[in-house]
């Protein structure tokens, strides 16, 4: 899994400047998802719109009425045992 750091910056819930930003997969009104760090996240919210796009430099700016930011790992889930892991 690729841990490359990487910054969020949210400024009164209506302006999130994400670093490290590997790829834009998809956006819309309502919900935007970058590839970063190895992970995808998910921001939704209300109005949404990308006001800055530098993937050179892995800069992203989101503005709009930002109401989650969420998340999800593509690594593939650790085997776990026990009782039921078997």
């Amino acid at each position: 899994m690729d841990t490359k750091k990487h910054n969020l910056s949210l400024t009164s819930r209506s302006e999130l400047n994400i670093t490290a930003v590997d790829d834009v997969l998809s956006f819309d009104e309502t919900l935007v998802s970058v590839a970063v760090g190895g992970s995808v996240l998910n921001i939704s919210g209300e109005g949404l719109s990308i006001k800055n796009l530098s993937l050179d430099q892995g800069n992203v700016t989101v503005s709009g009425s930002i109401n989650a930011m969420v998340y999800f790992d593509d690594s593939p889930k650790k085997k776990r045992f026990g009782l039921f892991g078997r």
